[in-house]
Formats: structure tokens, sequence, C-alpha cells
């Protein structure tokens, strides 16, 4: 039998072959696996938003008129449970963060949202500086929602790990939240005496 009626492929055009193909089904996974890690930021970045959304809406709808409209207007505080009938019966909240865990629905980025998800409110005045007794005739004020969340090991947002839960950034001594505002999932809104 001659050479050239032989057909088969030589053991280095199977190796070959065979490398190519692992590169290739790598390349592949590597990809699908980059694409799962984009759509679970995506989800938990689409909760964050709708979570500092209700923040905004809660706060926008217990907005109460000012004194004689020379006053701040008073909703960037912690709303607290006398006046707020969803959370009646509960004690009172003490920061924003605090009311979307307890009486606005809880935090929504799982699978432990009041240890993965920090609301942060922050008001500022017209200059844009951050305030925490607004002044009187300071009207309208800018109020800011953020939400810094721990996605695979890394904190999002403008927070802090202390290693069991998410701590807000305390550039300015307050009360209740922190000053922290920059973050993928932030909203903002004017605040009015009405």
């Amino acid at each position: 039998m001659s050479k050239s009626s032989q057909v088969g492929f030589t053991l280095a055009e199977v190796v070959l072959g065979g490398m190519a193909l692992s590169v290739a089904i790598a390349a592949i996974l590597g990809a699908y696996i980059g694409q799962l890690t984009l759509n679970e930021h995506a989800r938990n970045l689409s909760l964050a938003i709708q979570d500092a959304n209700r923040v905004i809406e809660q706060l926008r709808q217990q907005n109460s008129p000012c004194a004689g409209g020379t006053s701040a207007p008073t909703a960037t505080f912690p709303p607290w449970t006398a006046t707020n009938p969803i959370c009646s019966g509960v004690a009172p909240t003490v920061s924003w963060d605090d009311w979307l865990q307890r009486c606005g629905g809880g935090k929504s980025i799982q699978p432990t949202p009041n240890v993965n998800e920090l609301v942060i409110l922050t008001p500022q005045n017209r200059d844009g500086t951050a305030l925490w007794v607004p002044p009187p005739g300071e009207n309208p004020i800018r109020v800011t929602a953020a939400v810094c969340w721990r996605h695979r090991n890394r904190t999002l947002g403008e927070c802090d790990w202390n290693g069991t839960n998410l701590i807000a950034n305390e550039a300015l001594p307050m009360p209740s939240d922190s000053t922290a505002i920059d973050s993928p999932a932030m909203l903002t809104t004017l605040v009015t005496c009405r």
C-alpha cells in the first residue's frame, strides 16, 4: 500500500486541534462568567436605585410646610413613627437607612440586605455644601439619596466595610445619616416649603 492512500490525522495535528479547541472553550467560558458578573451588578444597581427612589418619595410625602415660609424644609430628618402610619407601634427610626429597613418595605440587595446595603441621605444648601440643620430661609434645599452596597467582596459607593457591616464615611458630625454622596445609585431632589 502506498503512503498516498493512507488517510487520517497525525499526532501533531490532533494535539494542535485540541489546544485550539481548549483556548476557544476557555475564552467562551470567561466571557460567560464575565457576563454573569455584569448581570448581577446591573440587578443590584437597579435594586439600589429603587430603594433610593422609595426614600426620596417618602421624604417628599413627609415634607411639611415651613413656619411662615421663612424656615427651611424639615423633610431631611428621619421620619419618626408618630407621624408615619406605616411604622406605627415601632420604636422611632434613627436614619433613613433604618426607616427603609424597618418601615419602608425593606432593602432589596440580597442575600443579607441589612448588611449588604446602606442608604445615605445628604441635604445640601444652595452652594452645594452639606448641612444638617438648615438655617432659616434656606429654601429650597437639595437632598441626595445615595446607596452603597457589597458585591463580590467589593464595596460600591462611598462607604467603608468594617468586616461585618457597611458604615458611612463620616465627613461631618451629624445625628443620623452621613455625608457620603458618591454612588452609582444616587438620586437628587429639591425639597421646598409647600
